[in-house]
């Protein structure tokens, strides 16, 4: 009841089901794309029992909820009748207005809207967050499971030749391994066409032949003059995420002359007959080359200056979280299947050592209440990897506490980027991935090095700080 009650306060304050275009959540926010910004009272939802604080990104109204979202989730499209994953039909198309007399950040949020240059970025963003999100719990579960058996083999308690570690590695791998599947199937629901249609082109571009034949470099089937290239789309996101892309607009065109009694029958196969050929020859080739391309422009910033990228990637992160800027895990999964390791995943490991030592350091400095209390359970929670609560209650509030956040995670990026620290799987970043840092040379002791350097820096930078005991707008 509680949390029906917050979903019917929610739906209230963003203009009812009438205004939400599309409502869909990430790992910690519920979020809302609604159609008129006006008809959004921010601060009514911010006053609501259980929200930690509400962002704006264009059109979109960021719920900040914290863990169990996924529930609250599913309690708001049941409460405001809507499709999880699926656009509400409106009464009217409502617009959005081009002037607001609200001296609030919906006014702000509503000339952002309106402005072309910002959208293009912002909306690549959310659709990646969106596409990769609901695979990442079994993702991090492979990634977990990865790092238990590195460390079990590391401690020689078991053999990599054990049946126990080759059937855990099974398990682990396999949600890298099929990873195209759970990305093409929530691609397709993100652009409004059935799910298993998404699965199936996955399939084709994990079909033995091509996987198989991708050991031969230079091989492939030739058609209509032209060559269907072999590369091992495995662990992959953006060939199957274009292709399916292609796939939704051929569908929808189609939909739109076919009769509909006949639908069901053609218009899926034409579909596939126009996509399959352009995805295998073009867009399928295309994703794999973008992926390269960011895994090889990350790894030549960090060879021309690893310790200044550690610092800048892991400074900055704090005000990512903070407004929403998702998108990262589709380059640390890049990495991870073209590297076989990543060192862009350590930096938000680090930074939320950075924010949970700065967060505990101003719990020391407040008076016994409510704030001492959040500032001391929301920094302890940040170890974990979860940092919304320390940001959103505490370090934002304060200000300083967000400083030296930012300062304590650029030392702790810096130093290592410096000692050259990697991760080998995917994991929630915070100290139970440690055993995805374990590996057959001194990874692992580097890592706990730079473990200990972020926490203390962001710690000990807060307790310098002329600390403010009362919150700042």
């Amino acid at each position: 009841m509680k949390d029906e009650q917050m979903c019917k306060e929610i739906l209230k304050f963003v203009g009812g089901k009438s205004n939400i275009a599309e409502a869909y959540h990430c790992i910690t926010r519920l979020r809302l794309n609604v159609r008129d910004l006006s008809k959004v009272k921010v601060d009514e939802i911010k006053k609501i029992n259980g929200v930690l604080t509400v962002q704006v990104l264009g059109k979109q109204v960021q719920v900040v909820i914290g863990p169990g979202v996924d529930q609250i989730y599913e309690t708001f499209c049941k409460v405001a009748g809507i499709e999880q994953h699926a656009e509400v039909d409106p009464n009217e198309d409502d617009q959005v207005k081009k002037e607001s007399n609200e001296d609030d950040i919906v006014a702000i949020a509503t000339k952002n809207a309106n402005s072309k240059s910002k959208n293009p970025i912002t909306k690549l963003l959310n659709t990646l967050a969106a596409i990769v999100t609901p695979s990442l719990n079994a993702i991090i579960a492979g990634g977990m499971l990865k790092g238990l058996s590195a460390t079990l083999v590391a401690l020689k308690l078991m053999s990599i030749k054990d049946p126990f570690i080759q059937v855990l590695n099974i398990v682990a791998d396999a949600p890298f391994y099929f990873l195209p599947f759970l990305i093409g199937y929530a691609a397709a629901k993100r652009f409004k066409v059935s799910g298993y249609y998404g699965l199936m082109m996955a399939g084709v571009l994990m079909y033995p032949t091509i996987v198989n034949g991708s050991t031969k470099p230079g091989t492939g089937i030739g058609m209509w003059g032209l060559t269907v290239p072999f590369f091992n789309y495995k662990a992959s996101i953006f060939p199957v995420l274009l292709s399916v892309w292609v796939f939704a607009y051929v569908y929808r065109w189609i939909n739109r002359w076919m009769p509909r009694k006949i639908q069901i029958v053609f218009t899926g196969m034409i579909a596939f007959l126009i996509t399959t050929p352009i995805a295998l020859i073009l867009l399928a080739p295309l994703g794999n080359y973008i992926a390269v391309g960011l895994t090889s422009a990350v790894t030549k910033l960090y060879a021309f200056s690893a310790p200044v990228a550690g610092a800048f990637f892991c400074g900055i992160l704090p005000l990512t979280v903070i407004f929403g800027i998702k998108g990262w895990s589709a380059v640390e999964l890049s990495n991870l299947n073209i590297l076989h390791y990543d060192f862009m995943l350590p930096n938000f490991f680090f930074s939320n050592l950075a924010i949970s030592g700065a967060t505990l350091a101003a719990s020391l400095k407040m008076k016994k209440g409510i704030d001492k209390s959040a500032a001391t359970s929301t920094g302890l929670l940040a170890i974990l990897g979860i940092t919304e609560p320390a940001l959103y209650g505490i370090d934002v509030p304060y200000k300083k506490p967000l400083w030296s956040s930012m300062i304590g995670g650029a030392i702790g990026g810096c130093v290592a980027a410096t000692l050259g620290v990697k991760t080998f799987a995917f994991a929630m970043p915070g100290i139970t991935s440690i055993a995805t840092y374990v590996d057959k040379g001194n990874n692992l002791l580097m890592t706990l090095i730079a473990v200990a350097v972020s926490w203390l820096a962001g710690f000990l930078i807060q307790l310098i700080f002329n600390f403010k005991t009362k919150k700042e707008n």
